[in-house]
């Protein structure tokens, strides 16, 4: 991509950013008034599922070392190592999306046997949860069947490419990290209170207001930032029509997942606006400086 057009998207994206929270600043809550649906399937759907990307990209960039262990022996120290930092890192990212998709899943069942809304479900931690024992047998059917896959793919590089991998993995990793960090980081700091959570003692602030550490943590949207981290999936995609064909579909996943988060009533137009952005501008930095790596 030439500078020319990452100018011109730079400045489509910071007119569109600025546009769409001037716009909340006003709007936020008439907005989830007026869409929030507790009941809709479409928001349940990617509560319970759509964050596996930001535990993926991870769990990928552990079977690339693995892999990379597996074929670069000659310092026996240094390989047997990687390849159990691969495995640790691939069973641990798998383990927190299994815990996590199957707590939503617990919440959905438990409020159709209570005949509540689907829909509702604590976003700040599962208090619900299905056994330890279907817990485990879930994460290691999911977690082999990964590993397999992904070596299955692999295996068909040649050596140069699994150490072109193993550099992006390296800048993969480190862009996910960046943006837990920022987002968590925001999310302490402002103490906004999630839209499900408004009462007579938890009122509603505009995103501007800084609150503080209180337990609230609705801005921004941790959904949108993993599931706009799925552009990071394209980084190792070769082929360039292949590679934007992906690129496309990432942007449309993570604002599918921003307009979910919104109709389920976990977040403000606000919170997921400002996530999907902030998130985009460290896959953005982070992809350049991989890029000068590899030339």
């Amino acid at each position: 991509m030439s500078v020319k057009t990452q100018k011109r998207l730079f400045i489509v994206a910071i007119v569109s950013a600025v546009s769409i929270l001037t716009f909340a600043y006003f709007e936020d809550l008439k907005v989830s008034q007026h869409v929030i649906n507790y009941h809709s399937w479409f928001g349940t759907f990617f509560q319970t599922f759509g964050e596996f990307p930001v535990y993926l990209v991870l769990a990928f960039v552990g079977q690339i070392a693995m892999n990379y262990a597996l074929r670069f022996t000659s310092n026996y120290l240094f390989s047997s190592t990687l390849f159990l930092g691969g495995i640790t890192l691939t069973a641990w990212q798998i383990k927190r999306y299994t815990n996590e998709f199957l707590g939503y899943i617990a919440s959905i069942q438990h409020n159709i046997d209570k005949h509540q809304a689907i829909g509702i479900a604590n976003s700040d931690g599962a208090k619900i949860s299905f056994s330890s024992s279907v817990n485990w047998i879930t994460w290691a059917i999911f977690l082999i069947i990964f590993i397999i896959i992904c070596q299955l793919w692999l295996k068909s590089k040649t050596d140069l490419q699994i150490k072109r991998l193993m550099i992006i993995a390296v800048f993969a990793a480190l862009t996910v990290w960046c943006a837990l960090k920022v987002n968590e980081t925001l999310k302490e700091l402002w103490g906004r209170v999630r839209p499900y959570e408004l009462s007579k003692t938890n009122h509603f602030t505009n995103w501007l207001t800084i609150n503080g550490p209180n337990g609230h943590k609705s801005f921004p949207s941790g959904h949108t930032m993993a599931a706009t981290l799925a552009i990071v999936f394209t980084w190792f995609i070769e082929n360039k029509k292949k590679r934007q064909f992906w690129f496309g579909i990432s942007v449309i996943y993570g604002i599918l997942v921003a307009v979910s988060r919104v109709i389920i009533g976990a977040h403000f137009l606000s919170d997921v606006t400002f996530s999907f952005f902030i998130t985009i501008f460290i896959i953005y930095i982070l992809r350049e400086l991989l890029i000068k790596n590899l030339e």
